[in-house]
Order: structure tokens, then C-alpha cells, then sequence
């Protein structure tokens, strides 16, 4: 049996969410961790605040970021990360309902490992989970 991947999920939609957790869930690969806008990804990437204790908000091997959050974006997001020392390979898959070449460009730049346009599948399932 395969390891299970700890996913940080950064999504502000409810129906996204859903859809997105519901095909992770189905994969039996995910342990999923959910924050719903750019600032609690940075907060929970960082380890402050409630984030604090990694036995229950463990480092995750993979970031899901949609694009358009509240309080900060995800570009703001991805660039923060690509800025802090110890996240600079972190795995960043984008998870956007934005299909935009504008967006597609600036992400590219900053370095992801994919760009995924909602609704999660399970066709992006072998791309999120390949080592």
C-alpha cells in the first residue's frame, strides 16, 4: 500500500471544496488538511498561531492553491513560498476555475509543478501523487 500524501487544500468556494475533498477522499492516498484563504495557508505553511502544533497540522507534501482567496491570493501565496527558504521545492499545484494565459504566465514564472483547472478529477490524481 501506497504512503498516504498530506495535502494542504487552500480553497475559499464550498462546492469547490466539496468536489475537491471528495476526490482526494476517493484516491485512499490524501490525508487532507483544508484553510479557506491566503492568509491561513501562509499561517499554516509557517506554523504560527493555531497551526502551531505540526502532530495535528503536519508540514504537507503537497499544496493545493486555488487562485482568487480572500485576504491574500494565490499568487500572493506562491510567491511567498517560493521566498521562504525552507519551502522553495515544496510541490505547488495551482487549483483554479481561471483557464486565463495571463494567470497561466504569472504563476510559471514564480514555479509550480502543475496548473489545474477546477473541477479536481481523478485524471489529475497521477499527476499530484507521482513522487
Amino acid at each position: 500500500m501506497k504512503p498516504r500524501v498530506t495535502v494542504l487544500l487552500a480553497e475559499d468556494n464550498e462546492d469547490d471544496l466539496f468536489l475537491s475533498k471528495r476526490v482526494l477522499d476517493k484516491s485512499g492516498l490524501a490525508e487532507i488538511y483544508h484553510v479557506e484563504n491566503g492568509k491561513e495557508a501562509v499561517d499554516y505553511l509557517a506554523g504560527v498561531g493555531v497551526y502551531q502544533d505540526r502532530t495535528r497540522y503536519p508540514m504537507p507534501d503537497v499544496v493545493l492553491l486555488d487562485l482568487k482567496m480572500p485576504l491574500m491570493t494565490g499568487h500572493e501565496v506562491l510567491e511567498w513560498i517560493r521566498s521562504q527558504p525552507g519551502l522553495k521545492e515544496m510541490r505547488v499545484f495551482v487549483l483554479t476555475s481561471s483557464d486565463e494565459e495571463r494567470d497561466r504566465r504569472r504563476i510559471e514564472k514564480v514555479g509550480v509543478q502543475g496548473y489545474l483547472v477546477k473541477p479536481l478529477s481523478t485524471a489529475h490524481l497521477p499527476e499530484i501523487f507521482k513522487a
